[in-house]
C-alpha cells in the first residue's frame, strides 16, 4: 500500500470527526448567537423605556416653549423599545419567552397610548396656564393703575398740606411781627411819660443834666423800634383783600412821622390797628389748623390705601409663583391652597375704597385666574394618573426586557457549555483513532526512512559509495531511494565535469591577470607620454625663444667688440645695438619667465602644497582670503566677485588647497568666460563678451546634506559650448593657446578635487542663461592625501 494511501487514511479519520465536530459546533454557536442577540435586543427594550421615561419626565417639566425636543426624544424611545419588542418576538422560542414579549408588548401598547393622552392632558394644562398668566398680568396691572391713582391723589394732598403749613407760618410771622409793634409803642409811651415826669425841677441840678439825657435816648430808642416793627410788619402783611385796608392804614401811619410830638395822636391809632390785624390772624389761623387737621387725616388714609394696593399685587405674585411650584412638584394639593387663599384675595379687592370701575376689573380678573387654577387642578390629577399608569406600565416592559435577558442569557451559557463538551469529547476521540493509526502508519514509514538516511550520510562522507537499500520497493520511498541513487551518480558525473572546468577557469583567469598587468602599464605608459609630450610642447616654445635671442647675442656681441676696438663704431650702430639687446633680453626674460611658470604648473599637477596640514577650518573665512588675494587681477577690469557662503560653515581639511581650487576657478573665469575668441580651459562661446567688458563671478558654498558640502564657482560670461565640455578636464586642452594658455588649469582642478576625496561638474545652465557654474561637492571632513 502506498504511503500516501496510509497517510490519507491517518489523516481521514480526524477529518471525518472534526466535519462532525463543526456541524454541531455550528448548530450550537447558531443557537447561542441567536440568544445573545435576543438578550441584546432585551437589552435595548430596557435601555429605550429608561431613555422614554426620562424624555417624558424633561418633557413634563420644560418649560412650554422647550417641550417639543423631549416629546420627540420619548416618542422615539417608545417607538425604539417597540420596535426591539417585535425583533424580539422573531427570536423567542415557543414557551416562557414568547409568553414574556407578548406581555411585553401589551404593556408597550398602553405605555404609548397613554402617552398621547398625557400629550394632550399637558397641551390642556398649558392653555390654562396661559390663560392664567394672561389673568395675572391683567391683575397686576389693574393693581398697579390704582396704586398709581392713589399715588397722585396722595401727592395732591401732599401739596395741600404744604400750602396750608405756610400759610401757618405766615400767620404765625404776623402776630409777631404785631406784638413787636404794640411792644415798642408801649415802650414808647413810657419813655415818653418819664421824660415829662423827668421835666421837673430837681433838687440838685447837676444831677438832673444825666438823667434827662438818658430819657431823651430812651425815648428815640423806642421811637425807632416802633419804626422797625412797622416796617417788618407792613413786609409780612398780604396783599389780600382781607388785609388789604390794614396795610393801607399802616402805610399811612409810617408816613406821618412818629416822634415825641405825634406820639400821644399815632400811639392810638397803632394800637388800634394792631388789635383789629391780631383779630383777624387769630380767625384765619384757627381756620388753617382745622384744615391741616383734616388733609392729615385724609393723607393718612389714602397712604393707607396705597399700601393695601401694593400689598394686593404682592399677594398676586405670591400666589403666582405658588401656583408655579406647585404645578412644577406637580401637587394638586397645594393648588387647591392656592385657590383658597385666592379667594381671601378676592374678598380684600371687593372690600378696597378705590374706583368702582378698576375694582369690577379687578374682581373679574381674580375670579377667572380661579376658574383656570381649578381646571389646572383637575387637569394635573388626570395627568398624575396617567402619569403614575405609564410608569406601571414601564415598569412592566423593564422588568419582563430584564427577565428575557436572563432567559436568554442562560441558553446562551447552555449553548456554550453543550459546545465545549462537544469539542472536548470529539476531540478526545479524535485524537484517539489519529493516534492509532499514525502508530500504525508510522511504522511502515519510519524503518525504511532510517535506512535511507544513513544511505544518504554515505554519499555524503563519500559520494563514490553507492550501496543504497530499498531500491526493489513500490512505494514513495522506493521512489525516493532510487531518486538517492541516481542522485548520487549525477553528483559524481557532475563533479568531474566542475573538476576539469576549474582548472580550465584557473588558467584563464591566470592568463587575464597577465594580460590586465600589461594594459594597465601600457596605459600608465600612455598617459605618461602624453604628458610628457605636453610638457614638451609647452616648454619648447619659450626655450627655442631663448636659445635663438641667445644666439643672436652671441653674433651681435664680437661684432660690436670688434668695432670697439677698432674705433669704428658709431653712435647710431651703439644706440641701434643697444636697443636690440633690451628687446632681446626682454624677450629672454619674458620666454624664462613663461617657462618657469610651465614648470610651476606641472608641479601643481600633484596638487599637495609644502608644509600644510590637515585642519579644521571656517568655509567662508577661507573663501573671502582666496578672493582678495587674487583681487589685483581682476579690479583692472571691474570684474565684480560675489561670496555667498553662510558663516560657521565649518569643514575639516586642507584650506590652501580649496583656495588653490577657487583660484584656478576665478582665473579660468576671468580670462576664459570674458575674454574676446572663444574660451580655452573649457569655456567660450563667440560673440557674447569682448574684451575688457566686466562680468560677476559667484562663488557659493552650503551644506547640502550631513554628508556633503556644496560649492559653487558660476560667471555669467559666454558659457562653455556643448561639443567642448566632455574634454575641459584633460591636460592641455585649450582653445587659446595663442594668448599664452597652456590647458592645464581644470585639469589641476580636477585632480585637486579627486585628491580631496570630492567630485567636480560643470552643470549645465541653459543656452538662455548663459555662463559657465562649477560645482564642486566634498566632504565636510576630507580624506587623508596620499604622503600627507
Amino acid at each position: 500500500m502506498r504511503i500516501s494511501y496510509r497517510i490519507a487514511t491517518v489523516g481521514g479519520i480526524p477529518v471525518v470527526i472534526a466535519a462532525l465536530i463543526a456541524v454541531s459546533a455550528w448548530i450550537l454557536l447558531e443557537r447561542a448567537g441567536r440568544s445573545r442577540e435576543a438578550a441584546v435586543l432585551a437589552g435595548t427594550v430596557y435601555r429605550e423605556m429608561i431613555a422614554a421615561t426620562a424624555a417624558r419626565n424633561d418633557f413634563i417639566h420644560s418649560p412650554p416653549e422647550g417641550r417639543l425636543p423631549h416629546e420627540v426624544t420619548f416618542r422615539r424611545a417608545t417607538h425604539g423599545a417597540r420596535a426591539a419588542l417585535d425583533a424580539l418576538g422573531g427570536l423567542a422560542d415557543q414557551g416562557i419567552q414568547a409568553d414574556a414579549v407578548e406581555t411585553a408588548r401589551r404593556a408597550s401598547d398602553r405605555h404609548a397610548a397613554r402617552l398621547e393622552e398625557l400629550v394632550d392632558a399637558i397641551a390642556f394644562s398649558d392653555a390654562r396656564a396661559r390663560g392664567m398668566a394672561e389673568q395675572e398680568a391683567r391683575l397686576l396691572a389693574l393693581a398697579e393703575q390704582a396704586r398709581q391713582r392713589q399715588h397722585a391723589a396722595n401727592a395732591a394732598l401732599v401739596a395741600s398740606l404744604a400750602e396750608a403749613d405756610r400759610q401757618m407760618r405766615d400767620s404765625r410771622n404776623l402776630v409777631d411781627g404785631l406784638h413787636r409793634l404794640r411792644e415798642a409803642i408801649l415802650s414808647a409811651r413810657l419813655a415818653a411819660k418819664d421824660e415829662v415826669l423827668g421835666a421837673e425841677p430837681p433838687d440838685s441840678p447837676a444831677e438832673s443834666l444825666p438823667n434827662a439825657a438818658a430819657r431823651s435816648d430812651a425815648l428815640a430808642f423806642w421811637l425807632d423800634r416802633v419804626e422797625r416793627a412797622a416796617e417788618g410788619l407792613a413786609a409780612s402783611l398780604p396783599a389780600d383783600t382781607a388785609h388789604g385796608t390794614a396795610l393801607d392804614e399802616l402805610t399811612r401811619l409810617r408816613a406821618e412821622r412818629l416822634d415825641r410830638t405825634t406820639l400821644t395822636e399815632l400811639a392810638p391809632r397803632y394800637d388800634a390797628l394792631a388789635e383789629r390785624v391780631l383779630k383777624a390772624a387769630d380767625t384765619g389761623y384757627s381756620a388753617v389748623q382745622d384744615e391741616v387737621t383734616e388733609l392729615l387725616h385724609h393723607t393718612v388714609s389714602a397712604h393707607a390705601m396705597e399700601q393695601e394696593t401694593q400689598t394686593l399685587a404682592m399677594t398676586a405674585l405670591t400666589l403666582s409663583g405658588r401656583t408655579l411650584r406647585a404645578l412644577e412638584r406637580r401637587d394638586p394639593r397645594g393648588l387647591h391652597d392656592v385657590a383658597t387663599d385666592s379667594g381671601r384675595l378676592r374678598d380684600r379687592v371687593a372690600g378696597l375704597p378705590i374706583s368702582p370701575l378698576i375694582q369690577d376689573e379687578m374682581l373679574a380678573a381674580i375670579t377667572a385666574w380661579r376658574d383656570g387654577l381649578e381646571r389646572t387642578t383637575d387637569g394635573l390629577a388626570r395627568q398624575n394618573g396617567a402619569i403614575a399608569a405609564m410608569d406601571m406600565d414601564a415598569a412592566a416592559v423593564m422588568n419582563t426586557a430584564r427577565r428575557l435577558n436572563d432567559l436568554f442569557q442562560d441558553s446562551a451559557v447552555r449553548s456554550a457549555g453543550l459546545l465545549r463538551s462537544t469539542l472536548l469529547i470529539g476531540a478526545t476521540i479524535g485524537l484517539l483513532f489519529a493516534a492509532g493509526a499514525a502508530l500504525l502508519v508510522a511504522g511502515g514509514i519510519t524503518r525504511p526512512l532510517r535506512r535511507l538516511q544513513g544511505a544518504t550520510r554515505r554519499l555524503a562522507r563519500d559520494p563514490r559509495d553507492g550501496r543504497v537499500t530499498d531500491l526493489e520497493r513500490r512505494d514513495e520511498l522506493g521512489d525516493m531511494a532510487r531518486a538517492v541513487h541516481h542522485f548520487a551518480a549525477e553528483i559524481n558525473r557532475r563533479e568531474d565535469e566542475l573538476r576539469r572546468a576549474k582548472e580550465q577557469a584557473d588558467s584563464t583567469l591566470a592568463e587575464l591577470r597577465r594580460t590586465q598587468a600589461h594594459l594597465v602599464q601600457a596605459e600608465k605608459l600612455a598617459a605618461l607620454g602624453q604628458v610628457v609630450a605636453g610638457v614638451a610642447h609647452e616648454i619648447n616654445t619659450p626655450l627655442g625663444i631663448t636659445l635663438t635671442t641667445s644666439t643672436l647675442i652671441r653674433e651681435k656681441v664680437p661684432k660690436m667688440k670688434r668695432l670697439l676696438d677698432s674705433g669704428q663704431l658709431r653712435r647710431r650702430e651703439l644706440e641701434r645695438f643697444l636697443t636690440d639687446m633690451g628687446d632681446v633680453s626682454e624677450l629672454m626674460v619674458n620666454n624664462a619667465v613663461r617657462a618657469a611658470e610651465l614648470v610651476q604648473r606641472f608641479k601643481e599637477l600633484a596638487m599637495d602644497p609644502v608644509g600644510e596640514t590637515r585642519r579644521r577650518f571656517d568655509l567662508r573665512l577661507c573663501l573671502m582670503q582666496a578672493v582678495e588675494a587674487m583681487g589685483a587681477f581682476w579690479d583692472a577690469a571691474e570684474h565684480r566677485v560675489v561670496v555667498d557662503c553662510p558663516p560657521g560653515l565649518m569643514m575639516d581639511g586642507y584650506p590652501q588647497a580649496i583656495a588653490q581650487i577657487v583660484s584656478h576657478l576665478l582665473l579660468n573665469a576671468v580670462n576664459h568666460g570674458f575674454a574676446d575668441g572663444k574660451g580655452a580651459d573649457g569655456e567660450g562661446t563667440d560673440g557674447q563678451r569682448g574684451e575688457g567688458q566686466s562680468g560677476t563671478v559667484t562663488v557659493a558654498a552650503r551644506k547640502a546634506s550631513a554628508e556633503v558640502v556644496e560649492l559653487s564657482v558660476a560667471d555669467d560670461g559666454r558659457g562653455i559650448p556643448v561639443d567642448l565640455r566632455a574634454r575641459i578636464f584633460d591636460p592641455f586642452f585649450t582653445t587659446r593657446r595663442g594668448h599664452g594658455h597652456a590647458g592645464l588649469g581644470l585639469h589641476i582642478v580636477h585632480n585637486a578635487v579627486s585628491q580631496l576625496g570630492g567630485t567636480i561638474t560643470l552643470e549645465d545652465e541653459g543656452e538662455e542663461a548663459g555662463g559657465a557654474r562649477f560645482v564642486i561637492r566634498l566632504p565636510p571632513a576630507m580624506r587623508e592625501r596620499d604622503g600627507a
